[in-house]
This record gives structure tokens, sequence and C-alpha cells, in this order.
């Protein structure tokens, strides 16, 4: 029976030795392998040992990914980047419209229309209530699938897609 500290510092290992195989092929089958590896081993020497046998887990991905003889993208990481993207409009978002509705109450209340991609937004801010109410277009959509797309591709390195291997050496991601 393994103690939570073990399992711990067993887990992080391969969450960081996951992370860095994302997108291999069967990494999944590799990650439980390497589990039982690990356990194995630290039957005979402690998880502490076993796991700092292993080296850096992004060392031991760059071995396996090595196999693969060409460079892949990575997906997940591109997924990353545009959620982030897509989180830090959002935000500046937000903040655009309760530095608005602060302003309206400052200046005696009242309602305010902006317009962006064709969406209205209209500020509301009086005695009895606030509200922020607007619309949603196509261009709105297609600004969001923009913002989106565009750090995806960058995140995941999409050309790695169509990369080839140079000859007679292995790439390592």
């Amino acid at each position: 029976m393994t103690s939570t500290r073990d399992t711990l510092v067993r887990e992080l290992y391969l969450m960081r030795f996951s992370w860095a195989m994302q997108d291999f092929p069967k990494d999944k089958q590799v990650v439980r392998e390497l589990r039982s590896e690990i356990d194995v081993a630290a039957s005979e020497v402690g998880m502490r040992q076993a796991v700092a046998d292993l080296g850096h887990p992004r060392v031991l991905a760059d071995g396996y990914l090595s196999e693969l003889r060409r460079p892949v993208p990575r997906w997940t990481t591109g997924a990353v980047w545009g959620a982030l993207a897509v989180g830090a409009v959002a935000y500046l978002a937000v903040a655009y419209a309760i530095g608005t509705m602060d302003t309206i109450g400052q200046m005696g209340g009242g309602t305010l229309e902006r317009a962006f991609l064709g969406a209205t937004t209209t500020f509301t801010h009086d005695d009895d209530a606030m509200s922020v109410a607007s619309t949603f277009t196509w261009q709105v959509l297609v600004f969001y699938a923009c913002v989106f797309t565009v750090p995806f591709l960058l995140g995941a390195r999409v050309w790695r897609a169509w990369a080839k291997a140079p000859v007679g050496r292995p790439v390592a991601a």
C-alpha cells in the first residue's frame, strides 16, 4: 500500500510526463505502463528514488517522441492558448462593462448604448437597478472564433502536421 505522499509524488511526475507526451500515439498506454514500472521500482528502492531514477519527465518524453521520427503538433497546448485568449477578451469585456457602469453612476445615472461588430450593448444605471444587455451577432461569433483560432494554431504548432524529419537523425519535439 503506497502512502498518500508517494502517490502524490508518482502522480505529479506522471502528470508532467503526460503533458510532455501529449499527442503521442498511445500516450495513455505508455503512462499506464510507466505507472506500473514506477510502482515495481518503488517497492524496491522507495517512491522518491524510483521517480528520481527516471530523470526529468520532459527528457524521458523526448526519448519516446524521437521514435516518431518527426515533430508532432501539440493540440492540447493550442487549446489551452486559445482558451486563455478567449478568457482574456471576456475579462476585458467585463472590465469595460464595470467601468462603463461606474462612469454612468458617477454622472448621475442613465442609459448608454454602444455597438461592436453589429452587436448593441445597453448599459443602464439608475437609482433602482443596474443592468447590461447585449445582442449577439454572427460578426461577434467570427471575432471570438478568430481570437481562439490564431493562438490555437500557434500554440499547437500546427505546421508540424506537414513537417518531415531530417534524414538520418531523430527529431525531438
